[in-house]
């Protein structure tokens, strides 16, 4: 009787500490996460991991990296080189005059500066010499849809888009237009996508960050604006730098002060509790002893390849648009991308020389091989491609990929 003591004891704890928590918290029902975080991490609606990662097929000549530094001090790029871009992407635009200096200086040099926030600090209307309808502390109807459209001449289609999440932006009540051109407007018909020269670059403003989060994109044929945005952006760029330096910014000295671990963890209900369980669970092995038993190791299961099925969703939104000449541009970006990065060979020119060189580097086919690059010219001048021949492509390289 005195061996199964601790057990009984443990058990009964157990129960008092189940029916506790079942007594003081209810379960939420399940619904829509619907937290505005804009990070291009995340997978939830309203974040921009689609946008950030349909830059690279959008622009394959150009490399794509990210930080969180602030203007003037990005390590990627060389701020007195051209044929640059920059997107600032925030909910609240909070940049002071050092910073707008800073980010001119650049633009001047023949680069180009994206910014997408749906309010800004005081210093960018004066900067700018415009002004903002929205401000960052202004509330907003969640039942509101976003509804955005581009502007003709600048965009052969003024098609509208919508969906049905959030709205959560702003617009621009007054511009100049001596030297500020609308390149977009709101359902409402103010305009919320503006172009200002300077130098030999330009600043890009959008005003409806949702308009490039993962839902809006997905929605539909919502791609389709995405794609038509960034067009504002020339072809043979070099560098697209996305940073979330303002999107991390602390809105006021508080904001900047580290809280204690302790407090962080207790201020999310879901680690509060795995803390007090897991205290409780430690507590309860000591009381039943420390003596431990062996037990079988069960299997591993091989985790889920998220970015697999990612990239799957994206390839059958192309196919069942029947847009085979973009997907197999995509397809062929991959691969390129894939041979720079695993053999490190330069792809700006495919030519024959590049065929012998890839061919010694894997010892792929020879034939195979011009067979791929010339199947990649054939697509880059085609005005379409046909079913077959985005087959033909595809099982071409699925053969490199599985001999290489």
């Amino acid at each position: 009787m005195k061996k199964l003591l601790p057990y009984v004891l443990g058990g009964v704890l157990l129960i008092l500490l189940i029916v506790i928590m079942s007594s003081t918290s209810t379960k939420p029902p399940r619904k829509m996460d619907e937290r505005i975080t804009l990070r291009q991490g995340d997978k939830i609606p309203y974040g921009t991991r689609v946008a950030r990662e349909l830059l690279s097929s959008l622009f394959p000549g150009a490399a794509t990296p990210f930080d969180r530094k602030y203007p003037g001090a990005w390590d990627s790029i060389d701020v007195t080189e051209p044929r640059q871009a920059v997107i600032l992407i925030a909910d609240y635009f909070d940049a002071d005059n050092e910073e707008l200096e800073e980010l001119a200086g650049f633009v001047e040099q023949g680069n180009y500066v994206f910014i997408i926030s749906r309010a800004v600090s005081d210093d960018v209307p004066s900067f700018f010499n415009l002004s903002f309808r929205n401000n960052y502390y202004s509330s907003f109807s969640s039942s509101d849809s976003l509804k955005v459209r581009l502007e003709a001449p600048t965009f052969a289609s003024s098609t509208s888009f919508t969906y049905p999440g959030q709205k959560h932006d702003g617009s621009f009540s007054t511009i100049n237009t001596g030297y500020t051109s609308v390149l977009g407007r709101n359902g409402e018909g103010e305009p919320n996508f503006i172009q200002l020269n300077k130098g030999s670059g330009s600043f890009f403003i959008h005003t409806a960050p949702l308009a490039f989060s993962n839902y809006f994109i997905l929605h539909k044929n919502n791609a389709i604006y995405y794609e038509q945005v960034l067009s504002v952006l020339p072809k043979n760029i070099t560098i697209i730098l996305w940073n979330e330096y303002f999107l991390e910014k602390p809105r006021s000295p508080e904001d900047n002060k580290d809280p204690s671990w302790l407090g962080a963890l207790f201020s999310y209900p879901a680690f509060k509790w795995g803390l007090l369980i897991g205290a409780f669970t430690l507590v309860l092995f000591v009381l039943l002893g420390m003596r431990r038993r062996q037990r079988m190791i069960p299997p591993f299961t091989k985790p889920k390849n998220d970015s697999l099925d990612f990239v799957k969703t994206l390839g059958r939104l192309y196919y069942d648009r029947k847009d085979h000449k973009n997907l197999a541009n995509k397809m062929a970006a991959y691969f390129l991308e894939h041979v720079r990065s695993k053999y490190k060979l330069p792809t700006h020119t495919l030519d024959d020389v590049f065929v012998q060189a890839l061919h010694f580097k894997t010892g792929y086919s020879e034939v195979e091989t011009k067979n791929i690059i010339n199947t990649i010219h054939h697509i880059r001048t085609s005005s379409s491609i046909t079913d077959t021949q985005l087959s033909d492509f595809h099982k071409k390289l699925e053969l490199f990929y599985q001999n290489t």
